[in-house]
């Protein structure tokens, strides 16, 4: 037979006060992040450097892409063949602004786009650029973006 336990009337009233007074603690310190930033992604808040090598359309290139808190920021490549130099600066993945050699030929681009993609500038010296060579460059920017950016989160991940 089970006997009942009987705790009298003050004690169970006195045991019910002190359990109900006391305030839940929080499951973390208000304010305080569940993953601190510095630890999920070292590269945030800093401006890093990464050198890489690569060939899109089968010009070899040496390049270094600079990034700030992780986003690439701009990217001077230059083209092992014939050591012509070229600056590429970017908004996220959007190419800004191109300076440097042309891909077809001697003459020196200076290229500009809006956020959009629009062309605002496109000029070889007093001459406007073809189409084709835009979408050269723009194709050309977007390889060595994509392999600069996936190189420096391989390394990335290394370091940690």
């Amino acid at each position: 037979m089970l006997t009942a336990l009987r705790i009298p009337p003050f004690i169970a009233t006195l045991l019910l006060a002190v359990a109900c007074s006391k305030e839940p603690r929080p499951a973390t310190a208000p304010g305080t992040p569940l993953v601190e930033q510095s630890a999920a992604d070292p590269a945030q808040g800093s401006a890093d450097e990464f050198r890489g090598s690569f060939a899109p359309g089968g010009i070899a290139a040496t390049y270094s892409a600079q990034f700030k808190e992780g986003k690439i920021q701009s990217l001077q490549e230059t083209r092992q063949a014939t050591s012509q130099t070229a600056t590429y600066e970017f908004l996220g993945a959007r190419l800004m602004k191109y300076n440097g050699a042309a891909l077809s030929s001697n003459d020196s681009i200076e290229l500009e786009l809006d956020q959009q993609g629009k062309v605002l500038k496109a000029k070889a010296g007093d001459k406007d650029v073809s189409a084709e060579e835009i979408a050269a460059i723009r194709d050309r920017a977007q390889s060595l973006r994509s392999h600069a950016v996936s190189q420096y989160a391989v390394k990335g991940h290394e370091k940690v």
